[in-house]
């Protein structure tokens, strides 16, 4: 197995860049769509190399586990989800406890799950191999990126503006990042997403179009 850690900086950064070459682009026409689906597939490869070469990066034992110690961690990244969750409720004029529960509200928490598994797993994972502190600013990065790029071709603006949305998942991104690095577990991280989006995604029928 090879000790290079700044390959794993380089990867990390090659997965980023088609998981946004994939948001940028799959909400064009065909064949411009087909560019990203195919970014979606080099996407896969750049993970199944981490995966190879850099195993502690998502499937490390300890990171399925949360010490008794650092509950705390995980206590606290629930708590600001889920105010921060309540916040954009207000913000886009929805009451703050969800009236219904819809059919989407599973989908929403498993895509939260996953979006954990690649930007704090594979991706903070992975630079963490270089440096763990650096990695957390990484990871933020190609998650905002990701989420904003859905919004730029064609420019649309749901709630915020890409450039806004680029900064408030930065932001979440950073926090998500920091408790995975103070609790040594993906656990927070998984958590607060996931009750984030189901608090914002409760009430909603079926997938919105910038889901992916």
């Amino acid at each position: 197995m090879e000790l290079d850690s700044k390959k794993g900086l380089y990867r990390s950064i090659y997965l980023t860049v088609f998981l946004c070459l994939f948001s940028l682009l799959i909400q064009e026409a065909a064949p411009i769509k087909w560019l990203g689906f195919a970014s979606l597939l080099m996407a896969g490869f750049w993970i199944g190399i981490i995966q190879i070469f850099h195993p502690k990066a998502v499937f490390d034992v300890q990171l399925w586990r949360l010490k008794k110690s650092k509950i705390w961690v995980l206590l606290i990244s629930v708590f600001i989800a889920l105010a921060v969750a309540i916040y954009s409720r207000w913000e886009d004029g929805f009451p703050f406890i969800p009236l219904s529960i819809g059919s989407f509200v599973m989908v929403a928490v498993s895509i939260g799950f996953i979006e954990e598994l690649v930007f704090r797993g594979y991706i903070q994972g992975a630079a963490g191999y270089w440096n763990p502190k650096w990695a957390i600013l990484i990871s933020a990065v190609a998650h905002a990126g990701y989420k904003a790029c859905l919004f730029v071709l064609p420019e649309q603006t749901i709630y915020n503006t890409p450039l806004e949305l680029f900064l408030y998942t930065g932001i979440a991104g950073i926090l998500f990042g920091f408790s995975r690095y103070l609790s040594g577990s993906l656990w927070p991280c998984i958590a607060a997403h996931c009750i984030f989006d189901f608090w914002v995604y409760m009430e909603q029928p079926s997938a919105p179009w910038w889901v992916w």
